[in-house]
C-alpha cells in the first residue's frame, strides 16, 4: 500500500469516528449526513484525500469544538448574528460557497430561535414612549409613523364597514372548515397551526371540540392557525375589507391568520422571525398585549408597554422586534384575523 492509500486509510477511519460521534451525541443518522450538499462533494472532487481529507477533518473538528460553542456564547452575549458567516466559512473549506443547498440536521424550536435572531438597532425604538391610539389614519401617515418602524399602533376604526364582528364565531368556523372539507385538508397538510398550552395537533381537533367546552364550560383554550385554502379566503373576506390605512403599493401577503381561545388563556412571550411586518384587527373579544425591548435594546428603549385592544381595533407592531405576550380578557371568546405586508 502507497503512503498515500495509507493517509487515505488512517482519514477515512478519523472521518468514520467522527460520523459516529455526531450519530450517538446528536441523534443524527448516517443518511442525513450523508444527504448534505457539502459531504456529497467529497465524493465528486477530483483532488486526492491526502489533498482534502484534512481539510474536511478540520472543518468538522472546528464545528464541533470551537463553531457551535462560539456561536451559542457570542450570540447570547452579544445578540450577534454569526451563524450564516461562520457556516459560509466551514462551507467555504470544503470547497463549497452555496449554502442554499444546505438543510438543517437539527430542527430549529422557539428556544434555540431567539439567541440566533439578527440583533435590534436600538435607536429604531428609542423614541418609544408607548403605543399609539389613533383614527383617520392616512397612507402617507401610516408610511411615514407606523409602517416600518419600531413605533406600535392602534387604529381604532380599523374595522370600520366590516361584518365580521357580527359573523365570526366559533360555529361559523367549523362550518367553513367541515368534516372532510377542501379546505380543512388544505389547512391541515399546507397551513400552519399553533396550539399553544392545548392538546390539539391540528384545526379539525380544535373544532371537534365539545360544545361545551367551547362556550368555556370546560378546560379553556387558545389557538391559531394560518388560512392558505383560496375558496376559505374567499368566504372569509366576505366579512372583513383591506385595512383602510394600508397603501395598494405594500406587496400583501394573500395569507389570514386566525387567533380564537377564551379568557384566561393568550400567546406567551415570543418573538417572531417571518421576515414582513402584521396587522391583527381585534374582531371579537378583549386582549391585552404586552411587549417588551430585545435585551440588546436595555437602558436605550422602554423595557416593557402594555395596550389594551378593543373589538374594532386593528393593531399594527413589528413583532420580529418586540417582544410579546397576549392574554384574553373580559368575558367574551377572543377572535383575531389578520396578515402581513412586506
Amino acid at each position: 500500500m502507497s503512503p498515500e492509500n495509507d493517509n487515505v486509510a488512517i482519514k477515512s477511519e478519523e472521518f468514520n469516528v467522527l460520523m459516529k460521534k455526531a450519530v450517538k451525541e446528536l441523534g443524527i443518522s448516517t443518511e442525513l449526513i450523508a444527504s448534505l450538499h457539502s459531504v456529497k462533494l467529497i465524493k465528486h472532487d477530483s483532488r486526492p484525500w491526502s489533498a482534502r481529507g484534512g481539510i474536511i477533518i478540520s472543518g468538522v473538528i472546528f464545528l464541533a469544538l470551537i463553531l457551535i460553542p462560539t456561536i451559542v456564547y457570542t450570540s447570547m452575549l452579544y445578540q450577534l448574528h454569526v451563524t450564516q458567516w461562520l457556516l459560509d466559512i466551514y462551507l467555504g473549506l470544503t470547497g463549497d460557497t452555496n449554502t442554499a443547498h444546505e438543510s438543517c440536521l437539527v430542527p430549529i424550536t422557539e428556544e434555540m430561535q431567539d439567541p440566533f435572531r439578527p440583533p435590534v438597532n436600538c435607536y429604531e425604538c428609542a423614541n418609544v414612549t408607548g403605543v399609539h391610539r389613533v383614527r383617520n389614519l392616512s397612507h402617507e401617515d401610516f408610511i411615514e409613523k407606523y409602517a416600518f418602524t419600531m413605533q406600535p399602533v392602534v387604529i381604532e376604526d380599523g374595522q370600520d364597514g366590516w361584518t365580521a364582528g357580527n359573523k365570526f364565531s366559533f360555529d361559523f368556523f367549523r362550518q367553513l372548515y367541515g368534516v372532510g372539507s377542501e379546505a380543512l385538508e388544505k389547512v391541515t397538510n399546507a397551513c400552519q397551526f399553533f396550539p399553544y398550552r392545548t392538546e390539539f395537533s391540528n384545526l379539525g381537533e380544535m373544532l371537534n371540540m365539545t360544545k361545551e367546552r367551547a362556550e368555556g364550560k370546560e378546560k379553556p383554550w387558545y389557538v391559531g392557525w394560518s388560512n392558505c385554502d383560496g375558496k376559505a379566503a374567499n368566504t372569509l373576506r366576505k366579512h372583513y375589507k383591506f385595512p383602510y390605512f394600508l397603501p395598494l403599493s405594500l406587496d400583501h401577503s394573500k395569507t389570514d391568520w386566525v387567533f380564537m381561545g377564551l379568557p384566561g388563556y393568550g400567546a406567551h412571550m415570543h418573538i417572531d422571525a417571518v421576515g414582513a411586518l402584521s396587522w391583527q384587527a381585534q374582531v371579537r373579544g378583549i386582549k391585552k398585549w404586552m411587549l417588551e425591548s430585545p435585551p440588546e435594546c436595555s437602558g436605550i428603549c422602554m423595557s416593557s408597554m402594555e395596550i389594551i385592544v378593543n373589538p374594532g381595533d386593528i393593531i399594527v407592531l413589528d413583532t420580529n422586534k418586540w417582544f410579546h405576550a397576549t392574554l384574553i380578557i373580559g368575558n367574551e371568546t377572543s377572535i383575531v384575523i389578520g396578515s402581513e405586508y412586506y
